[in-house]
């Protein structure tokens, strides 16, 4: 269960408990999965952009506000489906849960035998890009390296991808030239959910060219197609 395509799988969890947030650290790391731990939601979301997790798991004490807020930005901004142990057990709350981008809740006290069933279910329905299958691309000056989410510049310097912008830029780049509308693209790069929007797009797209263009507000490398889509130049 803790590897695919040979590599090990990766479960963030972002918990602000003293008691269940080490337990779970500690439940997960016996099945041999890479475990992180952060406490602070806004320094999750960062760690997200350095070590894409295949699974993120919620159980932080904050308002209801605030928990969907969090849920919202890691679903706009990555893949990995999120679990939310909730101590509320307000259907209207777990409702508007489900809305803003969890995939599964769980009401708390959660039993351990419980919780490893769920991390299961859910690393062996994800998948992402089988990026250790891919082989790098190169189209121009750019170079990416799937299995790293790296892209190589042309002034040498070396970016981190998230999961979203790595998917947006490989089949740019797999179509060099070519207008890739807004409905493929969402449907390429959101793969398994149908929930994506324009919006969750331009937000991406925003996010990757301010990683790979000289100059972001007048892009010359990833290029938009008023209406239709976007494209990537090929140089």
């Amino acid at each position: 269960m803790s590897e695919k395509l040979g590599r090990i799988r990766k479960v963030l969890i972002v918990s602000n408990q003293q008691t269940t947030g080490p337990l779970w650290v500690f439940s997960l790391q016996q099945q041999k999965l890479n475990v992180l731990l952060e406490a602070d939601p806004a320094q999750a979301l960062r760690r997200c952009e350095i070590d894409v997790p295949d699974l993120i798991i919620l159980d932080i004490n904050s308002s209801e506000t605030q928990t969907l807020e969090l849920i919202k930005s890691l679903h706009s901004n990555l893949l990995a489906p999120i679990l939310l142990l909730t101590p509320s057990h307000s259907e209207a709350h777990v409702i508007e849960a489900y809305k803003a981008g969890a995939d599964d809740c769980l009401y708390k006290p959660v039993s351990p035998s419980l919780f490893q069933a769920k991390v299961k279910v859910w690393l062996r329905r994800f998948g992402t890009i089988a990026t250790d299958d891919v082989n790098p691309l190169k189209v121009g000056t750019l170079q990416l390296f799937p299995s790293e989410r790296l892209v190589m510049l042309k002034n040498g310097g070396a970016v981190q991808l998230t999961n979203l912008e790595l998917r947006l830029l490989y089949h740019l780049m797999n179509r060099p030239g070519q207008i890739v509308s807004i409905e493929e693209l969402n449907q390429r790069v959101w793969g398994y959910t149908a929930e994506a929007d324009n919006t969750m797009l331009k937000n991406v797209v925003y996010r990757l060219r301010r990683k790979i263009e000289v100059d972001p507000a007048n892009p010359l490398i990833i290029q938009t197609v008023s209406g239709i889509g976007y494209k990537l130049a090929a140089e």
